[in-house]
């Protein structure tokens, strides 16, 4: 039973009895036979005629009536209002980062917030979001903010509200599989719980013909499928720089090459220019330009190389292709990487000629320990130049009259230094300096290895002086066909003061100073230097950097000889003529001389990093396209620097990228070995492993691969991990052996996905889709605040929060006092 009595808005008191109308019946038929047989037996009561008494009484008894009749408090809430969901689908896609002021994602993350705002909160209720590329998935956002002004602070999906930390990631999926994500969702669509989907879009998707199909079926379903065209069909097409290979680590000083990858569409025949630019992150200077090409647009994808040098700081680099008229976006003009200084020493092994090293004064050969060894005292020289370069490390040997060089010990317990006894020993040192000396020094093994680790190894060898292009001296060795001269006549007897010119001022050699000016005036100040290049002319393959003024005679020359790098100079540039170029060149007391010297061994030894590895590793060419096969070379040396195959080399697969979450490389996994691990797809798992096969001819080993036709998630780029291993099979059991040494190799793998085809939006698509599925084309953000308005509201069961109204301490209270009032007055007047 209720009875309702008060009613203050949605608080009001309702009445909930103990009892039913009978039992309050017969609990008052009970209660008057008890009181009959009080009275019978008893007799009358003692408080007839007290009206004070009998007033208690009746108070008491018409509070605990009221207890009885169970008054309620009602604290009742209307139901909620839910409305169908809205579904939003948002193309996750690179093509929606184009846009000139704004792009195509930044257009519609904006269309939703005007709209919902325009809708207001009350109606954005029941909104699930998701975006598709590679696949579906929820959007998440910062928080549950709306704002026209900050579009990127906009809405949260269902069930991420607990997650509101998570930001929006930029699209940047290679495709838009728009029909993987809708036959997702035709699962989660029905009539009654869904009232629509709402796709935003630039329209380029691929298999448009499946996809119109599946918006079919969401019609059929009686959902209706709207579209947001977003993008602009206005201009020619787009430039886009895809990726870089460039080394992450390099030496300072020196040339490295940068691959440059970029992909166009609508400008074919047209020339623009690409860039390396150089920033500078800690003061914000202006960026410099390092390098520059010009290319010509094909259409597609297309790299262009560049070489590029660093100084002594690691580069923060910007590749930057210059925008051609009428692109659609510049955003995707530029890219950014850096190149870190390897800090590896570069050590040096210095051979002098020791009558010729800058003799003393008399007082000085008698007073000072040392010039009677032929070491000299003053001056500066050629060791203390490279030294004065932390990263450099030069050791100096001297022969006399065709001796074995070696250093000489100035204390009594010091021990001589010679020439590297073992390949070993050689292979350590990244250059050899013969000045005023020739190969006749060496021993004739010691010859041979010399010239193995330059041409093999990539060792820079560097002849100066007026003395050590004597043909006597080079005839039987094998180090003359490295030599970018050739002997064609007997050396002059006399060496001659000659006036120098370089010839090539941009080789890295001649860079002294940054600013080019000021390079160029010291160059200009080059001085005169002894020469005697008589019988020797420059090979077709050598650059000659300097040349003698008055008969242009080669002084300088250069060139690569397999791996490694040899300068020769018909100048002596060591001992004394390096004293007296120091002082002559160049403000003092700045060594210009000493940077000049610095610049020869840095250049020269730029092809020297694998001479100390024991693995070396390579593939055939620098970048690939799927489909094409892959082959990787590798090389293994012992102790002794030999070519050995004694080891084990094993490849694993890795993603360029951290930010990769594929599961499999763009590698097929190669028929003729079997597959140990539980893999079973046609492709090569991240982190598996394959061994390297010895090839008997090149005493090396090799791995032939064959790269995936179809584009997946991760296929722009992968890093092959190889460690050689010792040991026999035995030792092997539970791993491959002891670890000898290992190296990575890039892979770069430049696709033409799908997606970077054809940037201009199709927006004829996404209409195809409104009408089949009885959708909409939404172009105005009112238009979806009317959608979301027009939901129809389905209101659930009052909530109603009941509690006893009874159960207050003052209620109590008061009973108690009654009674207790009661039998007081009963005591104080005798009647208890």
């Amino acid at each position: 039973m209720r009875i309702d009595s008060l009613l203050f808005g949605e608080l009001y008191l309702s009445w909930l009895p103990a009892w039913s109308v009978n039992g309050f019946v017969a609990m008052s038929l009970v209660s008057v036979a008890l009181w009959a047989c009080v009275r019978l037996f008893w007799g009358p009561s003692q408080v007839h005629g007290h009206i004070g008494l009998r007033a208690l009484r009746g108070v008491s008894l018409a509070v605990v009536l009221a207890i009885l009749l169970g008054p309620t408090s009602v604290d009742e809430q209307p139901g909620e209002v839910s409305r169908p969901r809205m579904l939003y689908l948002l193309d996750g896609s690179q093509s929606m980062q184009l846009g000139q002021e704004e792009t195509r994602w930044e257009e519609s993350l904006r269309f939703i917030a005007e709209a919902e705002n325009m809708a207001g909160m009350q109606h954005v209720d029941g909104v699930q979001t998701f975006r598709f590329g590679h696949r579906l998935e929820p959007l998440r956002s910062p928080s549950g903010k709306r704002s026209t002004k900050d579009p990127s602070i906009t809405f949260t999906s269902a069930g991420d509200a607990s997650d509101p930390t998570t930001a929006i990631a930029p699209p940047d999926a290679t495709d838009s599989r728009l029909g993987d994500a809708l036959r997702q969702l035709l699962p989660q669509i029905s009539s009654k719980a869904t009232a629509g989907v709402v796709l935003w879009s630039d329209g380029r998707v691929r298999a448009s013909e499946s996809v119109e199909r599946l918006a079919e079926f969401i019609g059929e379903s009686g959902v209706p499928l709207h579209v947001v065209p977003v993008g602009h069909a206005s201009g020619n097409g787009d430039i886009a720089v895809v990726s870089l290979v460039v080394p992450t680590r390099v030496r300072k000083y020196t040339e490295n090459e940068l691959q440059v990858f970029l992909r166009s569409y609508g400008f074919t025949g047209q020339r623009t220019t690409v860039r390396v630019l150089s920033q500078n992150k800690i003061t914000s200077a202006d960026s410099t330009t390092l390098a520059s090409v010009p290319i010509t647009l094909r259409g597609g994808a297309q790299s262009a190389s560049l070489t590029f040098r660093v100084n002594e700081q690691p580069e923060d680099l910007m590749v930057v292709v210059e925008p051609v008229a009428g692109e659609l976006t510049e955003r995707n003009n530029r890219i950014e990487t850096r190149v870190d200084i390897d800090r590896t020493k570069v050590r040096v092994l210095y051979i002098e000629n020791q009558q010729a090293v800058q003799q003393a004064s008399l007082f000085s050969r008698f007073f000072t320990p040392g010039i009677a060894a032929g070491i000299p005292t003053d001056g500066l020289t050629v060791q203390d130049a490279l030294q004065a370069d932390d990263d450099i490390e030069c050791i100096v040997l001297y022969s006399l009259g065709g001796s074995a060089p070696r250093s000489t010990a100035t204390g009594a317990s010091a021990a001589s230094m010679v020439f590297p006894k073992t390949r070993a020993e050689l292979f350590a040192f990244d250059c050899v300096v013969f000045s005023n000396v020739g190969p006749d020094v060496l021993e004739e093994q010691q010859a041979q290895w010399l010239a193995q680790w330059v041409e093999g190894r990539g060792g820079g060898l560097i002849v100066t002086g007026t003395d050590a292009l004597v043909l006597d001296q080079w005839t039987d060795s094998p180090l003359l066909q490295l030599l970018p001269v050739q002997f064609d006549g007997p050396r002059a007897t006399s060496s001659r003061s000659a006036n120098i010119e370089v010839s090539i001022p941009d080789h890295p050699i001649w860079r002294l100073r940054l600013e080019q000016k000021l390079n160029e005036q010291l160059l200009r100040q080059l001085p005169s230097l002894m020469v005697n290049g008589a019988g020797c002319q420059p090979k077709s393959t050598a650059d000659v950097l300097a040349r003698n003024r008055d008969d242009g005679a080669a002084v300088l020359m250069a060139h690569r000889a397999g791996r490694g790098r040899v300068i020769v100079s018909t100048a002596a540039l060591g001992g004394r003529a390096l004293t007296e170029l120091a002082d002559d060149w160049g403000p003092q007391p700045e060594r210009v001389a000493a940077k000049f010297w610095r610049n020869l061994i840095y250049w020269v030894t730029e092809g020297s990093s694998t001479g100390r590895r024991r693995l070396v590793a390579d593939s055939d060419k620098q970048f690939y396209r799927p489909g094409e096969a892959l082959h990787v070379f590798a090389t293994a040396y012992d102790e002794g620097a030999l070519r050995t195959q004694k080891y084990r080399i094993w490849a694993m697969f890795e993603p360029a990228s951290l930010d990769d979450m594929s599961l499999y490389s763009p590698v097929l996994w190669p028929d003729n070995i079997p597959r140990d691990g539980g893999d079973v797809g046609p492709r090569i798992a991240w982190g598996e492993e394959l061994p390297l096969t010895p090839d008997m001819e090149t005493m090396g080993y090799q791995m032939n691969l064959m790269l995936s036709e179809t584009s997946g998630d991760g296929d722009s780029g992968i890093r092959i991990e190889m460690t050689a291993y010792d040991g026999g099979e035995s030792e092997a059991i539970y791993g491959h052996g002891t670890q000898v040494d290992s190296t990575s190799l890039a892979i770069q793998i430049l696709s033409d996905p799908f997606e970077q085809q054809n940037p201009l939006p199709n927006h004829e698509l996404l209409e195809r889709l409104a009408a089949v599925s009885g959708g909409k084309v939404l172009t105005e953000p009112n238009q979806l605040a009317a959608l979301l308005k027009s939901r129809e509201e389905t209101h659930g069961p009052p909530h109603r929060d009941v509690s006893p109204a009874w159960s207050k301490w003052w209620l109590w209270f008061c009973l108690v006092g009654l009674l207790s009032s009661e039998w007081i007055w009963r005591r104080v007047t005798g009647l208890a």
